[in-house]
């Protein structure tokens, strides 16, 4: 036995390989696991009394994977390569054992753990177990075995669906496609386990798919090019050539499937390790421990002993304006009860109208059951005054951005005599402004949440320097209860998140305002991976908006922040953007038709085609990089990794760069230093590189040197 394996006998010669590594809650393959795994088949192959073996685990989930500290660790694609044929070869001798072996999964079954699930002849998992391939989130692919043996088993088509997108399977569904032979309750599951350790070795007969037609296409060779052509027009119109994980996948799994399986492998362990040495993999590797670190509640311990019970039951909400609705919506569907305030039936009427054709749609989709949209329109109680707010766990106020209307809300909760947390969903007004007069300022922060509230998947908790340990705590539970990734933020003018996307998009009105096209400014940002370009961005978020949101960084931010002047006669022509059907570009029914040809003329720009590509990219995203660094110097973000988490689940910073402080490690700090140095003398203060950048820069080192 050693710390990561236990071998148990079951009883008439059949042996269960159990992982339970005893340093962490959850198994993973890295190599103390191999090592002993290989030691356990050494053992078995020199018993000829035993009849079969069953490989499960101790803990709740089977093994969630490959160890990603030790792929990060390696520097060269053959070392990588080396060490995912090293797993294969494991895996191949657990295959070639003569006795039959069976799978007993429970929990996680993920990336490694599967491809060793998949060396076994045969698989039982109970009904709630999860089975996924999740390396392609990595920018990586399956280097264990899982591109040649999930195709063999289950098919080309089904196997490219699980490998490509990462979706877990529960174990019923598993069943369905193939990838197991039983879905059972988690009671019976050594009892089946048992009973199929009884049959036979499983003879290598192929794919084990029985769709006629798939089937066909799939075994002959112009139906396989046929499918080939297909998938890789698909990836290339999801990835947009930003990722190369989805094309070597294609690749290795296609060409493995004609070859013997030795030789499939080998093409997996080679092409995994190409794409572990990529900036790809590296940026999202990251981005796994940047969430990782991030889901961390800073401040627990406090709210536990302040709370005790630190489960989120009710919340207050008000405003049922679309963030409102969507805050009340979100919680509503996470089975917490919400007060829905607002002064305004009809809002609120449109505010329920509006979750009940999301939960609705969910049904739809089967991703709830029919009678579910009921229950979770009963956790939402609407009324047009905080009525019971006192009771909630947190009132949140979503109303429009107006600093006196705050307070105002702040003060009547404070006069119900109750000690919940008061949160502020705004976007760019400072906390401690609403808390100013409030009795209780440690009971106060901002929660800013994103738009849509059901999609976007960050939230930026905003402490002041009154909020209380035990606030920020209970906060970020309740965040989490909401399903939302965090980012803890000081308090100040835009807290991190509006802050640097105020820069950015500041900078493409000013490079609007050089005579750049409104066309080339917005390619050249989607063309650098950013989901919507900064002109299409101020037209979604709001000119009126983003006209106050500059105003308010031009007051805090006096000597740095330049305002677009001529972005004024956009704001007065009437122009809100989308919500009016009129902003840069010209809107139908909500779909946009193309830019308006009136814009250039009110803002009196003369054209400019001087203006290059990499300049208008270098121009926006490093005042970005650059305003990030100063969040860091002030202590508005605690750790790059917060930067690199809201940056790209709140604002749409490429994630195959990392973030903004992971794009500083790629190019290196004196790079940037560099750049933003000349970027300064041409254009001004803005640009004057930050004190943390010129300190990377001078000591050579990065903000993740335990990632180097």
């Amino acid at each position: 036995m050693s710390q990561y394996l236990m071998t148990e006998d079951w009883g008439n010669n059949i042996r269960a390989l159990v992982f339970n590594n005893e340093q962490a809650p959850v198994n993973t393959l890295g190599e103390g696991p191999l090592r002993a795994l290989e030691a356990a088949i050494t053992e078995i192959e020199s018993d000829s009394s035993l009849q079969g073996v069953v490989v499960t685990s101790a803990k709740k989930d089977f093994i969630v994977g490959a160890d990603i500290n030790q792929i990060a660790s390696f520097k060269t694609v053959a070392e990588t390569s080396s060490a995912c044929e090293q797993m294969q070869g494991v895996f191949q001798r657990l295959s070639d054992l003569k006795i039959t072996t069976v799978a007993a999964i429970s929990g996680q079954c993920l990336g490694g753990g599967l491809e060793l699930a998949l060396a076994c002849d045969y698989r039982v998992a109970t009904e709630g177990a999860n089975l996924a391939f999740p390396e392609i989130q990595l920018g990586l692919i399956p280097g264990a075995g899982g591109t040649q043996r999930a195709p063999r088993l289950i098919g080309i088509q089904a196997a490219l669906d699980l490998i490509l997108t990462g979706k877990r399977l529960k174990g019923p569904r598993a069943k369905k496609v193939g990838l197991v032979d039983e879905a059972v309750h988690a009671n019976i599951l050594k009892t089946v386990a048992l009973k199929y350790v009884a049959k036979k070795k499983r003879k290598d007969s192929g794919p084990g798919f029985s769709d006629i037609s798939r089937l066909a296409t799939e075994t002959n060779p112009l139906g396989r090019r046929v499918m080939e052509k297909k998938a890789k027009e698909m990836v290339s119109k999801n990835t947009k050539g930003f990722y190369p994980a989805p094309h070597k996948a294609l690749k290795v799994v296609f060409q493995g499937f004609e070859k013997s399986l030795k030789k499939g492998l080998e093409l997996e362990a080679q092409a995994f390790g190409e794409l572990a040495m990529t900036k790809e993999a590296r940026s999202l590797i990251h981005l796994f421990h940047a969430t990782t670190h991030a889901k961390k509640n800073p401040e627990k311990d406090a709210a536990k002993e302040h709370y005790g019970d630190l489960k989120t039951n009710s919340l207050g909400v008000i405003g049922a304006g679309f963030m409102g609705a969507g805050i009340a919506m979100v919680a509503a569907d996470k089975g917490i009860k919400v007060r829905l305030s607002d002064p305004s039936v009809e809002s609120t009427q449109k505010a329920l109208k509006g979750a009940y054709s999301f939960f609705k749609k969910k049904a739809k989709r089967r991703r709830i059951k029919p009678f579910e949209v009921g229950q979770r329109m009963a956790h939402i109680s609407p009324g047009t005054s905080p009525s019971g707010f006192a009771s909630t766990d947190m009132v949140i106020e979503a109303v429009f951005e107006n600093v006196d209307l705050k307070r105002k809300l702040l003060a009547e909760i404070e006069a119900m005599e109750s000690d919940t947390i008061f949160a502020s969903n705004t976007s760019a007004l400072p906390i401690g402004d609403i808390a100013k007069d409030a009795k209780h300022p440690e009971r106060v922060l901002g929660m800013h949440f994103f738009s849509p509230v059901e999609k976007m998947p960050l939230l930026e908790i905003v402490k002041t320097d009154k909020t209380a340990p035990w606030a920020l705590g209970k906060a970020f539970e309740i965040g989490q209860a909401l399903g939302k990734q965090i980012v803890v933020v000081k308090d100040g003018p835009g807290f991190y998140t509006t802050r640097a996307l105020a820069f950015f998009l500041a900078e493409a009105a000013l490079v609007l305002e050089d005579g750049a096209s409104i066309e080339d400014i917005d390619k050249a940002l989607t063309d650098f991976g950013f989901p919507v370009g900064p002109i299409t961005l101020m037209d979604e978020v709001g000119i009126d908006v983003g006209a106050h949101v500059l105003e308010t960084m031009k007051s805090a931010f006096p000597e740095r922040f330049k305002t677009p002047e001529k972005l004024a006669a956009i704001e007065t022509s009437g122009r809100l953007g989308r919500k009016n059907g009129k902003g840069f570009y010209l809107y139908e029914n909500g779909e946009k038709q193309g830019v308006d040809p009136e814009v250039m003329t009110l803002m009196g720009v003369k054209p400019n085609n001087n203006l290059k590509t990499h300049e208008i990219v270098d121009r926006l995203l490093l005042v970005f990089v650059n305003e990030t660094a100063h969040c860091l110097d002030e202590g508005i973000l605690a750790h790059p990794h917060d930067a690199d988490v809201g940056a790209v689940f709140g604002l749409g910073f490429p994630p195959f760069w990392g973030g903004p402080c992971k794009y500083v490690d790629h190019l290196g700090a004196k790079v940037i230093v560099d750049q933003l140095t000349a970027l300064a003398e041409k254009y001004g203060k803005r640009f004057q590189p930050a004190a943390a950048l010129v300190k990377l820069a001078e000591s050579e080192q990065s903000f993740f040197p335990e990632e180097s």
